[in-house]
C-alpha cells in the first residue's frame, strides 16, 4: 500500500477527490476534513487502484465481517445499490439513506469500500467512494444531455422513444440521489450539502438528553439524573460517562447564535475532539451538553442521538414546577416557554421522545432503543459479554455532577403528581 503524502499538498489533493468540484476557495467542513485524516491514517493514498479477482472478492469481503470498524461516516445523500449494480460482487452494493451513519471497515479500491449501514441485521457490502460517486454524477450529467439534445430535435416525432431514453436515464442514475440525473424534488427534504457526499461522524453516536424544558431548573435537572442513573443500571460496564468540563460547554453555549440556531466552527472543536476520541473504545457513550434545543446540533459532525424528554401537556408542568418551592416558580413563564419551543419542533430533529407519564416506560422505551442501536454497532457480537475500560457507577455520576444521584422514582412521583393536580 502506498504511503500517504504528508503536508498541506496531501490534505488538498484529498479534498478534491473527496469533493465533487475542485474549488479550494469553499473551506470544507470539520465533517470531510476528519474523513480525509481517517482514510490517510488507515489507508494511505487514494489514488492506488486495486484489482481483485471475484474469488479473491468474496475472500476480502468475507474476512472484513470480522474486522474492526476503521472509521464512520454519515450519508449526505441516497444510494440504492440494487439499480445498476456494477460493484466487485454482483448484489452486494449497500443500499442506504440520506443521513444514514456507515460503518467502513477497509478499503478494496478507489471505487469502493467494505462497510455496512449501522442498523440491525444490515449486511456487509461495498460502499460507493466519493470518487465513485463523482464519476456516476458525471455519467448522469452526460446522459441527461444527450437526452436534451434527442428531446430537442425530434420533440413530437420520436417522444415515445425519448420517454424510454428519459427512463434508461434515471435507471442507470436510481443509485444516485442529490446528483445532476436526478429531479430535485426527490432530494427536496435533505439539506444541500456542497462539501461532498459523506462528513466523518464519531463510530458511537453519543447520547444527548434535551428536554422537558430548560436546563438548570429542577424539574429538568432531576428527570435527566434519573435517566443517567437508570443508562448506569441497565448497561454497566457498556457505558461510558464523557466528562465535560463546564466552563467548555459554557463557551459552546456562549457562541450559539440565538436567532439562527447555530454554531461557529471552532466552537465545537475542543468537544467534537474529546467525542471522537473517547468513541473509539466502541461503547455507548453519553454526553452532557446541557442544551435547551437540538437546533445546534443539526450541522455538526457530531451526529447524536438526540432523546427528548416530553410533557405535551403543559398544565402539568406548570403542576410539577409550582412544587418545586417559590424559587422555581418564579421562573415558571420561562420554564414554560423553553418546553414549548422544544414540543413545537419537527419530530424528525430527535431520534427518541418519551412522552410516557411513567418513569419504568419511558426507560423501558430508551434502553429498548439503546440495545437496539448496540446491537447494531456490533452485528457478530452483540451477545457476547465486552471487558470495561472505565467502569462507571453512580457515585462517579455524583461526582461529575457536584450532586446526588436521584432515584428513578423522583421521575415517576413528579409525573404522577403534576398528572393528578392537571
Amino acid at each position: 500500500m502506498a504511503t500517504a503524502r504528508s503536508g498541506k499538498s496531501a490534505h488538498v489533493t484529498l479534498l478534491e477527490q473527496l469533493m465533487y468540484t475542485k474549488d479550494t476557495a469553499r473551506s470544507p467542513d470539520d465533517g470531510i476534513l476528519r474523513l480525509c485524516e481517517a482514510i490517510q491514517i488507515n489507508w494511505g493514498d487514494l489514488n492506488q487502484d486495486l484489482q481483485y479477482d471475484l474469488k479473491e472478492a468474496w475472500g476480502i469481503l468475507s474476512q472484513a465481517e470480522s474486522k474492526e470498524v476503521a472509521f464512520a461516516i454519515r450519508a449526505n445523500l441516497t444510494f440504492n445499490g440494487f439499480h445498476d449494480d456494477d460493484s466487485p460482487i454482483h448484489g452486494k452494493a449497500v443500499t442506504f439513506r440520506a443521513r444514514d451513519c456507515l460503518h467502513v471497515k477497509e478499503k478494496y479500491n478507489e471505487d469502493w469500500w467494505i462497510g455496512r449501514v449501522v442498523k440491525v441485521d444490515a449486511p456487509i457490502g461495498f460502499i460507493p467512494t466519493p470518487i465513485k460517486l463523482r464519476k456516476l454524477a458525471q455519467e448522469a450529467s452526460t446522459l441527461q444531455r444527450e437526452t436534451a439534445v434527442k428531446r430537442n430535435t425530434s420533440m413530437d416525432k420520436d417522444k415515445k422513444k425519448e420517454d424510454t431514453a428519459v427512463t434508461k436515464t434515471v435507471s442507470r442514475t436510481g443509485s444516485l440521489e442529490s446528483l445532476h440525473g436526478i429531479p430535485q424534488k426527490r432530494v427536496s427534504e435533505i439539506e444541500p450539502k456542497s462539501q461532498g457526499p459523506y462528513e466523518a461522524v464519531p463510530v458511537i453516536r453519543p447520547i444527548v438528553l434535551m428536554g422537558p424544558s430548560l436546563r438548570g431548573f429542577d424539574i429538568t435537572d432531576l428527570m435527566h439524573k434519573a435517566l443517567i442513573h437508570a443508562l448506569i443500571e441497565n448497561f454497566e460496564d457498556r457505558l461510558e460517562i464523557l466528562p465535560i468540563e463546564k466552563s467548555m460547554i459554557d463557551a459552546f453555549k456562549s457562541s450559539i447564535d440565538a436567532n439562527k440556531n447555530t454554531t461557529k466552527p471552532d466552537c465545537l472543536d475542543q468537544i467534537t475532539d474529546r467525542i471522537f476520541t473517547a468513541a473509539k473504545s466502541f461503547k455507548l457513550l453519553f454526553v452532557d451538553l446541557r442544551l435547551d434545543t437540538p437546533l445546534p446540533l443539526r450541522n455538526c459532525s457530531l451526529a447524536p442521538i438526540l432523546v427528548h424528554i416530553k410533557i405535551s401537556n403543559i398544565k402539568v408542568l406548570q403542576n410539577l414546577i409550582k412544587q418545586r418551592g417559590a424559587e422555581q416558580k418564579r421562573a415558571l413563564t420561562s420554564q414554560c416557554y423553553g418546553a414549548n419551543k422544544l414540543n413545537d419542533l419537527d419530530r424528525k430533529n430527535f431520534d427518541v421522545i418519551l412522552s410516557e407519564h411513567d418513569f419504568k416506560d419511558a426507560k423501558e422505551h430508551l434502553m429498548n432503543y439503546l440495545e437496539k442501536y448496540w446491537k447494531a454497532t456490533r452485528p457478530f457480537q452483540a451477545t457476547k459479554k465486552h471487558g470495561s475500560i472505565i467502569h462507571n457507577t453512580p457515585g462517579f455520576i455524583s461526582r461529575l455532577q457536584g450532586i446526588k444521584s436521584p432515584k428513578p422514582p423522583h421521575y415517576t412521583a413528579a409525573r404522577h403528581m403534576g398528572s393528578v393536580r392537571s
